[in-house]
């Protein structure tokens, strides 16, 4: 099991049914960071598929809950009961305890860095009657001629969204719970969203596409479905790339980092 093997050893050795470790935890045991993608998709945590999963399977554990966003796993025995879940409204008042310091609560502008972004709207996926999100998988649409694999974001689902804005120049902000968690910048603010992030084109599935739309799409799908609401902010400048590198030295939002 490789880099895994002294979480494999760790979990053997414990002689606990329901063994709960934050990331930070697991990063010491292994020695190294996490993936990027530990920090982004609940299917990182899966029970088989996945070669890291041997590493607690093999010790007689499964995972039996993960909260990214919390950035804690539950790992469980084989054979034990399942962990009671805590009320929801417990989740939130924790979610709550360190809020980020760029946010005004209860207000629809936030002060970041000394700029002054205004909201614009919450990211929400097209959804049908019984408000289960529509999903769609464009790769299939593509002439892949030069046989180009899948990017790393480019398979699976996704979902579709748009904003009502203008294709004003400027940077925008991405926050959830009051936490950013991602900065952008551009040129034509409506366009980057209605069509790039929010419809995902076939090309951009594959290798030399434009994967930070698909990654970002797939953000929005979680986020939501897990009962998460993000929020869009934006403050107009045609010094957008400036203030988003700006922003970026001051500011690691988890989704801006680079895929391991």
């Amino acid at each position: 099991m490789g880099i895994y093997a002294t979480l494999n050893r760790y979990l053997s050795e414990s002689g606990q049914e329901i063994i709960h470790l934050s990331f930070s935890e697991i990063e010491k045991l292994l020695g190294r960071p996490l993936p990027q993608s530990a920090y982004i998709y609940d299917a990182w945590w899966a029970n088989g598929g996945h070669s890291q999963a041997s590493a607690w399977l093999d010790a007689g554990y499964k995972v039996s809950s993960v909260d990214i966003f919390g950035r804690t796993v539950t790992f469980i025995k084989s054979g034990a009961a399942l962990p009671k879940k805590a009320p929801v409204q417990n989740s939130k008042k924790s979610a709550n305890v360190h809020p980020s310091p760029y946010v005004i609560p209860g207000n629809k502008k936030m002060e970041v860095c000394g700029y002054t972004f205004v909201y614009i709207q919450d990211l929400i996926p097209d959804c049908d009657a019984s408000r289960n999100v529509i999903k769609y998988c464009p790769q299939s649409y593509y002439d892949n001629k030069r046989r180009l694999p899948l990017s790393y974001h480019g398979g699976g689902a996704f979902c579709h969204f748009s904003i009502k804005a203008g294709d004003w120049p400027g940077v925008y902000l991405w926050v959830v719970d009051e936490r950013i968690i991602y900065i952008g910048e551009t040129a034509r603010l409506g366009q980057r969203f209605n069509m790039g992030y929010g419809n995902i084109s076939p090309r951009n599935c594959y290798a030399g596409g434009q994967s930070t739309n698909c990654k970002m799409n797939k953000v929005v799908l979680d986020y939501y479905e897990r009962g998460k609401t993000i929020s869009l902010y934006f403050y107009q400048t045609v010094e957008h790339k400036r203030i988003e590198l700006e922003l970026l030295k001051q500011i690691h939002p988890p989704y801006n980092a680079r895929d391991n």
